[in-house]
């Protein structure tokens, strides 16, 4: 099964779209779905790992996919 995480802030202003998008895609496809917080010591910990600089950044299967807003359709042919 596909492991979605998403690496965002609550400073951030395009977090919530991608936070959305990943969410109704989440309640369309089956895959694991996680969100974790940049200022949270997990996601500092992500951030180190995946050398983050920007958010919101989304790691699937423990590989960095998208930086920024996915698009719909590429983020949908990751889970489907």
């Amino acid at each position: 099964m596909v492991k979605v995480t998403l690496v965002h802030s609550e400073w951030c202003h395009f977090c919530p779209t991608a936070k959305k998008l990943w969410r109704d895609l989440k309640e369309k496809y089956d895959f694991e779905y996680e969100e974790i917080e940049l200022d949270s010591s997990e996601g500092r910990e992500l951030a180190r790992q995946f050398n983050i600089r920007s958010i919101p950044t989304t790691i699937i299967d423990d590989k960095v996919a998208f930086v920024g807003i996915p698009d719909k359709d590429q983020a949908s042919n990751v889970v489907n």
